[in-house]
């Protein structure tokens, strides 16, 4: 009974870490070059190039009302650096340097231009160094968004060099394990060794054999690479959809957006982790699992659709709206869902403390298996609360629809991409409140080892749900 007990606790615990941890998760991709700029002085500047992918594309040019003519006039790239390029001050443009172990920050860039390069939209950009020869020491320069709501490759194969005079450079690109972030993103960063001199000692850390890479590591590339490709998709059959709106295209739009919802759900995000506390903690069913998992990913895309709609419609300010809108409602989300976690643990000490005096009166934990009963109230107020926050994703999915003139499609494509992340959601959850089902069920016939377990079930999910409301929110505010 004990070695059964035990197993079921580990599974438990593997279901909970399993679930990603955090609200972000990626609706834009992003294609990364880096050139390095060197000279008889010593690292002058890095210069960026980012590919969007398409949908994005499309999106922002409909959000700040540019077309491929418009874009490449100078009142074009004015309006485009201050309506989008500008916002990317707020997170150090997504540029990560440090030198001698110390992180450079990125206050200013120089020589923004956007262009269009086989329909995707182009970024380039010079990140000022300005590193003499001798003190460049241990520098490593990479680009990612930690909040993972932008997904970005660095493309080894364009790495260039730019070197005036007889600089020596030697180069290798390792993974940046220190800034893993999400549980299983590991960005790749540049490492530079430099001297003023040809034949000068260039030193690089050693190439370590990472091994390969594990399960989750693995599940996470190939769902990397399958919104990459049902995005190109998706943005294609957008295009047929705006010549016949009522064609086959429709339908495979809104059949692969469904796909997208699945897959998507997979990802970090979308309260995996709240509903596998939840139901660790709390008595479910079937219906409960499935009404929670669909409630937030509801929730989640309805906030989208109503912050766009206010972003647009009130203010005017598209997109760039929408982000203000959804950085507002991010600590508010978060402190409510910490206050949630602290209230069912508040319960769950309340109920431990009855379920000590029910122990006088000789209840059977057949018994008090059957008070159990789901709360459907508190249920969808936990759900509510953490779908409060905009999904990115619906809101580049509207703006695409609005610019491609074919809203109705994008918001069908909305409910139904709701659906798919609903129905993996669900999956969670319905294994939470298996796991936790299949955990006391194994302690039914010994009373002091289905209390001990029910209770430390109760408070651990509660106090979970708690701590990942609180770190959340300490993210969301600064605090960090």
């Amino acid at each position: 009974m004990t070695a059964r007990c035990l197993t079921l606790l580990l599974l438990w615990v593997t279901l909970l870490s399993a679930a990603p941890s955090v609200s972000a998760h990626p609706h834009v991709y992003v294609d990364a070059s880096l050139t390095f700029h060197i000279d008889e002085s010593g690292l002058r500047s890095m210069e960026e190039r980012w590919l969007f992918d398409e949908i994005f594309t499309n999106a922002i040019l409909a959000d700040v009302d540019l077309t491929a003519e418009t874009l490449a006039l100078t009142s074009g790239q004015e309006t485009i650096k201050k309506g989008a390029f500008a916002y990317l001050a707020n997170y150090g443009y997504f540029t990560f340097i440090e030198n001698g172990g110390k992180r450079i920050p990125i206050t200013e860039v120089t020589n923004f231009r956007a262009s269009l390069s086989d329909g995707r939209l182009v970024y380039e950009f010079s990140v000022p160094i300005g590193l003499p020869f001798d003190q460049v020491k241990d520098f490593r320069a990479a680009v990612f968004d930690k909040d993972y709501y932008t997904d970005i490759l660095l493309v080894k194969e364009a790495l260039r060099f730019k070197v005036d005079g007889g600089a020596q450079v030697s180069h290798t690109v390792l993974p940046a394990k220190d800034q893993k972030y999400w549980q299983f993103i590991v960005p790749e960063a540049v490492h530079l060794s430099l001297s003023a001199s040809p034949g000068g000692a260039t030193d690089l850390p050693a190439v370590a054999d990472a091994g390969a890479p594990g399960l989750m590591e693995r599940l996470m590339s190939l769902v990397r690479t399958v919104q990459k490709e049902l995005t190109l998709r998706l943005n294609g059959l957008g295009m047929d959809i705006k010549a016949d709106p009522l064609g086959s295209a429709l339908w495979l739009f809104l059949g692969l957006s469904f796909l997208y919802g699945v897959v998507h759900a997979v990802g970090p995000g979308h309260g995996k982790t709240v509903v596998c506390s939840y139901f660790l903690a709390n008595p479910g069913s079937l219906w409960t699992g499935a009404l929670m998992g669909n409630a937030i990913t509801f929730a989640h895309m309805g906030s989208a659709a109503a912050a766009v709609t206010v972003a647009y419609l009130i203010f005017s300010t598209g997109m760039g709206g929408f982000a203000e809108a959804s950085r507002a409602l991010q600590p508010a989300s978060y402190g409510l869902l910490a206050l949630m976690g602290l209230v069912l643990f508040a319960k769950a000490v309340l109920d431990v403390i009855r379920g000590r005096g029910a122990a006088s009166n000789g209840c059977s934990p057949e018994g008090e298996a059957a008070e159990e009963r789901p709360d459907t109230r508190k249920v969808l107020t936990v759900a509510l609360i953490t779908g409060l926050v905009p999904c990115p994703g619906a809101a580049v999915i509207l703006a695409f629809s609005i610019g491609q003139n074919i809203l109705p499609a994008g918001i069908a494509a909305l409910v139904v991409m709701a659906a798919g992340m609903g129905l993996t959601t669900t999956l969670f959850a319905w294994g939470a409140v298996a796991a936790r089902s299949a955990t006391l069920g194994a302690t039914r016939t010994n009373r002091t080892a289905f209390r001990v377990l029910r209770a430390g079930l109760s408070l651990c999910g509660a106090a979970a749900i708690a701590i990942f409301g609180a770190v959340l929110f300490a993210g969301s505010t600064g605090w960090h």
